[in-house]
């Protein structure tokens, strides 16, 4: 059996892909003998067919997870895979899980090659897109995720959210958790936002995006322990990071194409505020730099949702090689 998940919105594909690995776990392999997660950009057909192949003397099942395979350098491996993979499409004994981000579309072509596998995968009976939501289904989002924690939201509040954040499912998720612990209200109130949201959320990113763009370490670093001894989790910091870095990309690649620095919160569709901070950071960056960082830390996130990297050591070190 051969699954397909990609798209724009990773929060809700992370998701769905969380919950599939631990039904397996729970309901097939308790002891995750015959559970691997792989890095697509680095694989080889080899490598994958080891994988497959190599089973667990008491779990006849195995479910075998591969990130962001179109991201790989080696453009004949597509085809390759596209051929090896039909003899799965039926199989109830092999379970493979593709994951991906936005694919084939106007911000993210892909070549002849990887086009035959995605082509090959969209045509599995188990497919599912992830498009990002639009206003209205990032206002039922929120509320949904508020009733979750047993609490409500009230409109002005949740749009407020949408703002600060960018519609970024993933920080959306985090500060709904946060200000639902944070109020003994029944509903998160627009002041609640304001006092939670407003300012931390971007500031301190700013500042450390500003340090990193000014390549000075010793102001990073501090900043990035800051982060730490205020109790940020790992995965958050990547997020911000992430986010961050795409952002400015975007920025990068608008005002290399002459756009008016006033014009790019409309044409980026992002908060005003975030816009002209994010030009006055993008000037400092060319859009090869950004998409190095944006790559590393990319690669980072996939290692530290596998449980394989120690993700303070790898940003100083980020840091240090400015």
């Amino acid at each position: 059996m051969i699954i397909f998940l990609h798209g724009a919105d990773t929060f809700r594909s992370r998701r769905l892909l969380h919950e599939m690995k631990n039904k397996f776990i729970r309901e097939v392999d308790p002891e995750s003998n015959s559970l691997n997660v792989l890095d697509g950009q680095t694989i080889t057909l080899k490598e994958l067919s080891e994988k497959i192949n190599t089973g667990s003397l008491f779990v006849k099942k195995r479910l075998i997870i591969i990130e962001n395979i179109f991201q790989n350098k080696k453009d004949k491996l597509f085809a390759e895979l596209a051929e090896y993979l039909k003899k799965f499409s039926r199989s109830e004994d092999n379970v493979i899980i593709f994951w991906d981000e936005n694919l084939n579309s106007k911000e993210k072509s892909l070549k002849t090659e990887a086009k035959k596998l995605f082509s090959f995968l969209s045509k599995q009976k188990f497919v599912q897109e992830f498009k990002a939501l639009t206003n209205s289904q990032l206002l039922a989002f929120i509320k949904k995720e508020a009733n979750n924690l047993q609490k409500d939201i009230n409109a002005p509040a949740a749009s407020l959210l949408i703002n600060l954040t960018n519609g970024d499912l993933w920080l959306i998720a985090k500060e709904i958790r946060k200000l639902s612990f944070y109020t003994k209200n029944k509903i998160i109130s627009l002041e609640e936002v304001k006092e939670m949201v407003a300012g931390f959320l971007n500031e301190n990113i700013f500042a450390l995006t500003d340090a990193l763009s000014a390549k000075n370490k010793n102001l990073a670093t501090k900043l990035l322990e800051e982060q730490y001894v205020a109790g940020l989790s790992d995965e958050y910091l990547i997020t911000m990071l992430i986010r961050q870095f795409k952002i400015l990309l975007q920025i990068r690649e608008a005002l290399d194409k002459k756009i008016n620095p006033l014009d790019l919160a409309g044409r980026l569709k992002l908060h005003p505020f975030v816009a002209k901070k994010g030009a006055l950071q993008a000037r400092n960056f060319s859009s090869e730099t950004l998409k190095s960082y944006l790559n590393r830390l990319i690669h980072l996130d996939f290692l530290n949702k596998t449980g394989s990297a120690d993700v303070k050591t790898e940003l100083t070190l980020l840091i240090s090689g400015l």
